[in-house]
């Protein structure tokens, strides 16, 4: 087994708990608003995430984890800083429910990663996920926003 494929094989291993895929890909599309400019390709990348990420795949499964980020954007989509809102209040509440520090951290990362797709983290990204890392009580750095 070559080193990728090891990386690739511990990665797939992750499991977490419902509640913290749950978190994750709620958190995840409400990280596509963050900066107020959603573009399409924004979204797909987004949702690629949200269907592919270990943490997704092994607590929800990729197709629960669709549905959600779809009906998520959506929902956010019709009236952005109102709902915004209302979803961060969700994670808040959802966030209680995210038992183990490594799901807290695992969910936290998948949400890093939809941060990270286009290269840059934006200071209003940024600031959303400190928000998530205290929501959620996470323990792994952000990474900051581009200078």
């Amino acid at each position: 087994m070559g080193f990728f494929d090891s990386i690739k094989s511990k990665l797939n291993s992750i499991v977490v708990g419902t509640a913290a895929g749950e978190w994750a890909v709620t958190a995840m599309a409400v990280m596509v608003f963050a900066d107020g400019e959603v573009e399409a390709v924004e979204i797909e990348k987004a949702k690629v995430v949200a269907t592919t990420n270990p943490v997704v795949k092994n607590s929800i499964g990729s197709e629960r984890g669709g549905l959600l980020f779809a009906e998520t954007v959506e929902a956010i989509g019709v009236a952005p800083s109102a709902m915004v809102q209302t979803y961060l209040t969700k994670l808040d509440v959802l966030a209680r429910k995210v038992s183990t520090q490594d799901d807290k951290n695992f969910a936290l990362a998948g949400v890093i990663a939809v941060a990270t797709a286009d290269g840059d983290v934006e200071r209003p990204e940024y600031e959303l996920l400190l928000r998530f890392k205290a929501l959620l009580g996470a323990t792994i750095d952000v990474p900051g926003p581009k200078a």
